[in-house]
């Protein structure tokens, strides 16, 4: 559980990823790879998803104009573009993190459980006060 003061049960370890929506992923995944020299690790078409090493990091990509990824689309067009950035936790365990947030008012409004490289963890979804969306990752199940 957190201590006294409320500080975190876990270190930040970075910013693990960005997800940005797109309209036409061929498009965007021409800008990235030739501009940027991203590469395309990962191709989620259930979700309209295509995730690209930067550097120590990902960019997500979502495509909103197909209806696999109408799950991202802005109520209204043009709202957004960042659906959410996902923070990597480090010694972080699923119940001292739920206790953290829970003392400080913080509700997890959503949760998913990976299975990656290190083994399952889960992936809390929290807002901070403006309803911009972080996904804090890298939690250990127990």
């Amino acid at each position: 559980m957190a201590s006294d003061d409320s500080r975190p049960p876990f270190v930040l370890d970075g910013i693990e990823h960005v997800l940005l929506l797109v309209n036409g992923m061929d498009a965007a995944l021409s800008f990235y790879e030739r501009v940027l020299g991203a590469i395309v690790e990962t191709r989620l078409p259930r979700y309209g998803m295509a995730e690209l090493r930067v550097g120590g990091s990902h960019l997500d990509l979502v495509d909103t104009s197909t209806d696999t990824g109408a799950w991202a689309r802005p109520a209204v067009s043009g709202g957004r573009n960042v659906d959410h950035i996902a923070v990597r936790l480090r010694g972080a365990s699923a119940p001292h993190v739920r206790g953290h947030l829970a003392v400080l008012g913080v509700e997890i409004a959503e949760e998913r459980r990976e299975d990656g490289p290190d083994g399952p963890t889960v992936s809390f979804y929290v807002r901070d006060p403006s309803g911009n969306t972080l996904e804090l990752m890298g939690i250990a199940l127990a």
